[in-house]
């Protein structure tokens, strides 16, 4: 009888450990021995062993292996098949096919751990520790896999517990494939997102130089518009000097006004050209009442109060994309309806044309006149006052007034004329 070595728990638990070690003496008495039988305490150990899910190998270092709680009473010899207890009758008892495939799988697996069995036990033994590596078997057409975790049991052998791993290996195996697939699938994702991406970039740079065309045709636009006003300026300038520079200094006032009531810029440009074609209409207007000295007489102030149609009637035929001949055909209207020509109330009148209406005051009255001196500033700034929230809306009075009192606000001089 040999000594055992014991080399502490291994994975199935100390009980297990002290189990497995007398099952082994048992295993190797009957063998030596050569008795026909086990004890009545074999009988439960092998029980409980039997009702362990894991096979459970002893291994000699010569490739003899032998089965605990397999039914076995000797060592099996490399490539033997494994005995069972005598007198057992697989056709004759229920479940003894599944025994059978059992005992298969038992001896598959004695006989590849016997073909490892030198190597198993030298390696064992030369670390000191658990050995443990997969066995693969294919059983009708299914890889099942299993876990050996083999010890140091006694000199020249090994102790292996043989778990069934397959599930465990499948559903890795499964996981394996499943992050493959996500896998694959992302990178298909990442390589349709590239594809929009560039598609997005081609978009991003067509808009871009769609968008640089748009600017420069604006700006085209934009040019062939101020030359436009500008021709117009010079007509007018032929045919009353005094009307030219008036709307030029109203423009100058009416943007300050603007840009004070906090205009965004669009709504500024609006005020700047509308207030620069609010008296285009006076062209019409013969020059010697334009130019009379003194007081117009009914029907020559009639004629002079029809410019605002007059207006109307060129600019609307400009398509200058806002509503410009509507604002210069209100800027003598007035908030409480007594303006002309259409006698429009409040809301009703533009803002543009509101502020315009305001300028247009102020710089008439600190102008001279053909038919009358210069007013002054203080008169003009007591008239929008008087006039506020009645005649002039509230809101242009008081940038207006503050751009001059607070800003300082002066009237440029335009090309050879003083203000």
């Amino acid at each position: 009888m040999r000594t055992p070595r014991r080399s502490g728990p291994f994975g199935v638990g100390a009980k297990l450990d002290k189990l497995v070690e007398h099952i082994g003496r048992q295993l190797e008495s009957a063998a030596e021995e050569g008795k026909s039988g086990l004890s009545e305490s074999w009988s439960e150990e092998q029980a409980i062993l039997e009702a362990i899910p894991d096979y459970i190998f002893r291994i000699r270092r010569d490739g003899s292996v032998s089965v605990a709680g397999g039914g076995t009473r000797r060592f099996l010899p490399a490539n033997d098949p494994v005995p069972v207890k005598s007198g057992l009758n697989a056709a004759a008892k229920p479940g003894s096919e599944l025994k059978t495939r059992s005992q298969d799988i038992v001896s598959r697996l004695a006989e590849e751990l016997a073909r490892r069995s030198r190597q198993l036990v030298a390696k064992a033994e030369e670390t000191g520790k658990v050995q443990t590596f997969d066995l693969q078997l294919n059983q009708a057409g299914r890889t099942k896999h299993y876990e050996v975790r083999a010890a140091v049991f006694y000199r020249n052998e090994v102790l292996a517990v043989v778990r069934d791993v397959t599930a465990r290996r499948e559903a890795e195996a499964d996981l394996v494939k499943l992050k493959e697939e996500l896998e694959r699938k992302v990178q298909e994702q990442a390589n349709e997102l590239n594809q929009l991406k560039e598609v997005f970039q081609g978009q991003v740079t067509l808009l871009a130089e769609e968008e640089e065309v748009l600017r420069r045709n604006f700006a085209k636009m934009e040019r062939l518009l101020e030359d436009t006003i500008g021709a117009i300026t010079t007509i007018v300038q032929r045919k009353d000097p005094y009307t030219a520079g008036h709307q030029q200094r109203v423009s100058q006032l009416a943007c300050a006004i603007a840009r004070e009531m906090g205009l965004n810029s669009e709504q500024i440009r609006v005020v700047r050209i509308a207030s620069l074609l609010h008296d285009l209409g006076k062209v019409f207007i013969p020059a010697e009442i334009l130019a009379k000295p003194g007081r117009l007489s009914k029907v020559e102030y009639s004629m002079v109060k029809s410019h605002p149609d007059a207006d109307y009637q060129i600019l609307k035929q400009i398509d200058f994309s806002c509503d410009i001949a509507d604002i210069v055909h209100q800027h003598h209207e007035r908030l409480d309806g007594s303006g002309y020509p259409s006698g429009l109330k409040g809301d009703a009148i533009h803002l543009e044309a509101r502020i315009i209406a305001v300028a247009d005051v102020v710089e008439a009255m600190v102008s001279s006149r053909p038919h009358r001196p210069a007013s002054g500033l203080d008169a003009a700034m007591k008239e929008i006052e008087d006039g506020k929230g009645k005649l002039y809306d509230p809101a242009a009075v008081d940038a207006c007034i503050k751009v001059f009192r607070e800003g300082g606000f002066k009237f440029e001089v335009q090309g050879g004329e003083s203000g």
